[in-house]
Protein backbone atom coordinates (compact mmCIF):
# COMPACT_ATOMS: atom_id res chain seq x y z
CA UNK A 1 0.00 0.00 0.00
CA UNK A 2 1.16 3.79 -0.81
CA UNK A 3 0.86 6.26 1.80
CA UNK A 4 1.33 10.35 1.84
CA UNK A 5 4.24 11.49 3.21
CA UNK A 6 3.61 15.18 3.12
CA UNK A 7 6.10 18.11 3.60
CA UNK A 8 5.38 21.04 5.75
CA UNK A 9 6.51 24.76 5.23
CA UNK A 10 7.45 27.25 8.32
CA UNK A 11 5.21 30.35 8.32
CA UNK A 12 7.29 31.88 10.80
CA UNK A 13 10.14 30.88 12.85
CA UNK A 14 11.22 32.03 16.19
CA UNK A 15 14.22 30.09 17.93
CA UNK A 16 13.28 31.43 21.59
CA UNK A 17 16.72 30.30 23.93
CA UNK A 18 19.20 27.80 23.85
CA UNK A 19 18.48 24.65 26.38
CA UNK A 20 21.56 23.24 28.52
CA UNK A 21 20.65 19.98 27.01
CA UNK A 22 22.33 21.75 23.81
CA UNK A 23 18.79 22.26 21.79
CA UNK A 24 17.12 25.18 21.13
CA UNK A 25 13.45 26.11 21.71
CA UNK A 26 11.31 27.66 19.21
CA UNK A 27 7.97 28.93 18.46
CA UNK A 28 7.36 28.59 14.75
CA UNK A 29 3.55 28.12 12.75
CA UNK A 30 3.71 25.01 10.45
CA UNK A 31 1.51 24.33 7.86
CA UNK A 32 0.84 21.24 5.71
CA UNK A 33 1.60 20.93 1.50
CA UNK A 34 -0.38 18.89 -0.65
CA UNK A 35 2.64 17.66 -2.22
CA UNK A 36 5.74 15.75 -0.37
CA UNK A 37 7.27 11.94 -0.92
CA UNK A 38 5.61 8.47 -0.92
CA UNK A 39 5.89 5.80 1.12
CA UNK A 40 5.16 2.06 0.08
CA UNK A 41 4.75 -0.09 3.13
CA UNK A 42 4.16 -4.22 2.39
CA UNK A 43 4.71 -7.18 4.85
CA UNK A 44 7.59 -8.91 4.08
CA UNK A 45 10.30 -11.21 5.15
CA UNK A 46 12.32 -8.99 7.72
CA UNK A 47 12.48 -4.76 8.46
CA UNK A 48 13.88 -3.32 5.23
CA UNK A 49 14.10 0.61 4.03
CA UNK A 50 14.92 1.84 1.09
CA UNK A 51 14.52 5.45 -1.11
CA UNK A 52 14.48 6.18 -4.87
CA UNK A 53 15.90 9.36 -6.46
CA UNK A 54 18.18 10.23 -3.01
CA UNK A 55 20.24 8.00 -1.85
CA UNK A 56 19.88 7.61 2.06
CA UNK A 57 21.88 4.89 3.91
CA UNK A 58 19.43 2.89 5.34
CA UNK A 59 20.89 2.67 8.89
CA UNK A 60 21.00 6.72 8.80
CA UNK A 61 17.61 6.64 7.57
CA UNK A 62 15.15 8.26 10.22
CA UNK A 63 12.50 5.27 9.38
CA UNK A 64 14.76 2.75 10.33
CA UNK A 65 16.25 4.28 13.41
CA UNK A 66 11.92 4.97 14.12
CA UNK A 67 10.80 1.19 13.55
CA UNK A 68 13.93 -0.05 15.35
CA UNK A 69 12.94 1.77 18.28
CA UNK A 70 9.40 0.41 18.02
CA UNK A 71 10.58 -2.57 17.73
CA UNK A 72 12.82 -2.73 20.87
CA UNK A 73 9.77 -1.16 23.00
CA UNK A 74 6.87 -3.97 21.83
CA UNK A 75 9.69 -6.76 21.79
CA UNK A 76 8.44 -7.74 18.57
CA UNK A 77 9.62 -8.11 15.09
CA UNK A 78 8.61 -5.68 12.44
CA UNK A 79 8.94 -7.66 8.89
CA UNK A 80 7.77 -4.93 6.54
CA UNK A 81 9.18 -3.38 3.47
CA UNK A 82 9.28 0.24 3.67
CA UNK A 83 10.29 2.21 -0.04
CA UNK A 84 10.33 6.04 -0.27
CA UNK A 85 9.85 7.75 -2.78
CA UNK A 86 11.87 10.79 -2.53
CA UNK A 87 10.56 14.22 -3.75
CA UNK A 88 11.15 16.29 -0.86
CA UNK A 89 14.70 17.54 -1.53
CA UNK A 90 17.13 16.83 1.10
CA UNK A 91 18.38 19.98 3.59
CA UNK A 92 15.70 21.87 2.09
CA UNK A 93 13.85 22.90 5.23
CA UNK A 94 10.48 21.25 4.51
CA UNK A 95 10.93 17.91 6.94
CA UNK A 96 11.09 15.06 4.83
CA UNK A 97 13.36 12.53 6.79
CA UNK A 98 11.28 13.35 9.73
CA UNK A 99 7.63 12.94 7.62
CA UNK A 100 8.71 9.72 6.29
CA UNK A 101 9.50 8.38 10.12
CA UNK A 102 6.22 9.86 11.01
CA UNK A 103 4.50 8.28 8.36
CA UNK A 104 5.92 5.15 8.67
CA UNK A 105 5.44 5.03 12.28
CA UNK A 106 1.59 5.67 12.14
CA UNK A 107 0.83 2.87 9.33
CA UNK A 108 3.12 0.35 10.85
CA UNK A 109 1.89 0.91 14.44
CA UNK A 110 -2.08 0.44 12.34
CA UNK A 111 -0.75 -2.65 10.09
CA UNK A 112 0.90 -4.43 12.38
CA UNK A 113 -1.76 -3.95 15.63
CA UNK A 114 0.54 -2.63 17.77
CA UNK A 115 -1.80 -0.31 19.62
CA UNK A 116 0.79 2.67 20.57
CA UNK A 117 -0.76 5.72 21.56
CA UNK A 118 -0.09 8.64 19.72
CA UNK A 119 1.94 9.81 23.27
CA UNK A 120 4.23 7.03 23.18
CA UNK A 121 4.64 7.50 19.13
CA UNK A 122 5.24 11.08 19.99
CA UNK A 123 7.92 9.97 22.59
CA UNK A 124 10.12 8.08 20.50
CA UNK A 125 9.45 10.39 17.52
CA UNK A 126 10.83 13.28 19.44
CA UNK A 127 13.59 11.51 20.66
CA UNK A 128 15.24 11.25 16.78
CA UNK A 129 13.90 14.70 15.31
CA UNK A 130 12.40 17.38 16.55
CA UNK A 131 9.82 17.86 13.57
CA UNK A 132 8.54 14.24 13.56
CA UNK A 133 5.91 14.79 16.84
CA UNK A 134 4.27 17.76 13.82
CA UNK A 135 3.90 15.14 11.30
CA UNK A 136 2.65 12.32 13.65
CA UNK A 137 -0.21 15.18 14.93
CA UNK A 138 -1.72 15.54 11.58
CA UNK A 139 -2.82 19.03 12.13
CA UNK A 140 -1.15 22.32 11.24
CA UNK A 141 -0.54 24.71 13.85
CA UNK A 142 1.84 26.38 15.97
CA UNK A 143 5.24 24.22 17.50
CA UNK A 144 7.07 25.39 20.47
CA UNK A 145 9.58 24.08 23.08
CA UNK A 146 11.88 21.95 21.04
CA UNK A 147 8.96 20.72 18.70
CA UNK A 148 6.87 18.62 20.64
CA UNK A 149 4.17 20.99 21.91
CA UNK A 150 1.97 21.58 19.20
CA UNK A 151 -0.89 23.98 19.46
CA UNK A 152 -3.27 23.09 16.64
CA UNK A 153 -4.24 26.41 14.65
CA UNK A 154 -5.84 26.78 11.12
CA UNK A 155 -4.17 29.05 8.55
CA UNK A 156 -5.46 30.12 5.16
CA UNK A 157 -5.04 27.44 2.41
CA UNK A 158 -3.46 29.00 -0.53
CA UNK A 159 -1.80 27.79 -3.88
CA UNK A 160 1.91 28.32 -3.24
CA UNK A 161 5.01 27.92 -5.25
CA UNK A 162 7.78 26.10 -3.98
CA UNK A 163 11.74 26.59 -5.09
CA UNK A 164 14.72 24.56 -4.97
CA UNK A 165 17.82 26.29 -5.28
CA UNK A 166 20.84 23.46 -5.77
CA UNK A 167 22.32 23.19 -2.46
CA UNK A 168 21.48 21.65 0.76
CA UNK A 169 21.47 22.93 4.31
CA UNK A 170 22.35 21.14 7.57
CA UNK A 171 19.82 21.57 10.34
CA UNK A 172 22.24 21.07 12.81
CA UNK A 173 24.78 23.53 11.17
CA UNK A 174 22.18 26.45 11.20
CA UNK A 175 21.55 25.42 15.10
CA UNK A 176 24.94 25.29 15.82
CA UNK A 177 25.57 28.69 14.07
CA UNK A 178 22.81 30.41 16.58
CA UNK A 179 24.60 32.98 18.97
CA UNK A 180 23.02 34.18 22.20
CA UNK A 181 23.57 38.00 21.01
CA UNK A 182 21.26 36.98 18.34
CA UNK A 183 18.57 35.21 20.12
CA UNK A 184 18.13 38.15 22.48
CA UNK A 185 18.29 40.81 18.89
CA UNK A 186 15.16 38.74 17.60
CA UNK A 187 13.40 38.02 20.35
CA UNK A 188 10.56 40.16 19.45
CA UNK A 189 10.28 39.76 15.92
CA UNK A 190 6.56 38.32 15.37
CA UNK A 191 7.39 37.06 12.15
CA UNK A 192 9.70 35.79 9.73
CA UNK A 193 12.18 33.50 9.61
CA UNK A 194 15.21 33.38 12.12
CA UNK A 195 17.31 31.72 9.75
CA UNK A 196 16.69 34.00 6.85
CA UNK A 197 19.73 36.22 6.99
CA UNK A 198 21.91 33.11 8.31
CA UNK A 199 20.85 31.21 5.16
CA UNK A 200 21.30 34.20 2.47
CA UNK A 201 24.43 35.35 3.60
CA UNK A 202 26.04 31.87 3.63
CA UNK A 203 24.32 30.31 0.29
CA UNK A 204 24.62 32.10 -2.59
CA UNK A 205 22.55 29.69 -4.64
CA UNK A 206 19.65 30.45 -2.15
CA UNK A 207 20.33 34.74 -2.32
CA UNK A 208 20.55 34.74 -6.16
CA UNK A 209 16.65 32.76 -6.23
CA UNK A 210 15.69 35.28 -3.24
CA UNK A 211 17.06 38.21 -4.53
CA UNK A 212 15.04 37.59 -7.93
CA UNK A 213 11.50 36.71 -6.63
CA UNK A 214 11.88 39.27 -3.87
CA UNK A 215 11.81 42.26 -6.08
CA UNK A 216 7.94 41.81 -7.21
CA UNK A 217 6.66 39.68 -3.84
CA UNK A 218 6.82 38.52 -0.54
CA UNK A 219 9.39 34.77 -0.51
CA UNK A 220 9.66 32.77 2.72
CA UNK A 221 12.23 30.87 3.62
CA UNK A 222 10.98 27.53 5.28
CA UNK A 223 12.96 26.19 8.21
CA UNK A 224 16.51 26.29 7.93
CA UNK A 225 16.49 26.28 3.92
CA UNK A 226 17.20 26.05 1.03
CA UNK A 227 13.83 26.11 -0.20
CA UNK A 228 11.90 29.19 -0.27
CA UNK A 229 8.05 29.71 -1.20
CA UNK A 230 5.63 32.22 -2.05
CA UNK A 231 1.85 32.41 -2.84
CA UNK A 232 0.20 33.03 -6.34
CA UNK A 233 -3.02 33.16 -7.97
CA UNK A 234 -2.73 30.18 -10.58
CA UNK A 235 -0.40 27.82 -12.27
CA UNK A 236 0.30 30.18 -15.32
CA UNK A 237 1.34 32.76 -12.58
CA UNK A 238 4.16 30.50 -11.44
CA UNK A 239 5.16 29.33 -15.00
CA UNK A 240 5.82 32.95 -16.10
CA UNK A 241 7.74 33.65 -13.05
CA UNK A 242 9.69 30.61 -13.51
CA UNK A 243 9.96 31.22 -17.40
CA UNK A 244 11.67 34.56 -16.25
CA UNK A 245 14.13 33.18 -13.56
CA UNK A 246 17.75 34.05 -13.52
CA UNK A 247 18.80 30.42 -13.69
CA UNK A 248 16.93 26.90 -14.15
CA UNK A 249 15.94 25.31 -10.82
CA UNK A 250 13.11 22.95 -9.43
CA UNK A 251 10.12 24.28 -8.35
CA UNK A 252 6.82 22.65 -7.44
CA UNK A 253 3.27 24.51 -7.06
CA UNK A 254 0.86 22.83 -4.72
CA UNK A 255 -1.47 23.79 -2.09
CA UNK A 256 -1.34 24.73 1.76
CA UNK A 257 -3.36 22.35 3.93
CA UNK A 258 -4.36 22.39 7.77
CA UNK A 259 -4.37 18.64 7.84
CA UNK A 260 -2.55 15.96 6.89
CA UNK A 261 -3.35 13.64 3.61
CA UNK A 262 -2.39 11.10 5.36
CA UNK A 263 -5.04 10.88 8.04
CA UNK A 264 -7.37 10.17 5.37
CA UNK A 265 -5.58 7.43 4.22
CA UNK A 266 -4.71 6.39 7.68
CA UNK A 267 -9.01 6.11 8.57
CA UNK A 268 -9.50 4.64 5.06
CA UNK A 269 -6.69 2.09 4.07
CA UNK A 270 -6.47 1.14 0.95
CA UNK A 271 -9.09 3.56 -0.74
Amino acid sequence: MIFNSPAKINLSLRVIKKRSDGFHDIDSDFQFLDWGDKVEINSSTKLSVSTTKIKISENENLVTKALRKIESLCDSELNYSVKIEKNIPLGSGLGGGSSNAATAMLVINSLAKLNLSLDVLMDIGKSLGSDIPFFLKGLSGRVSGTGEIIKPKEFSEELVMLLFPECSISTKAAFDAVTLEEILSKRNKLIGNFFEEWVLSNYPQVREVFDFLSKKRKVSISGTGSSMFTTINSFEEGKEIMDNAPIKLGYVITNTVNKSPLLNELLNPGV
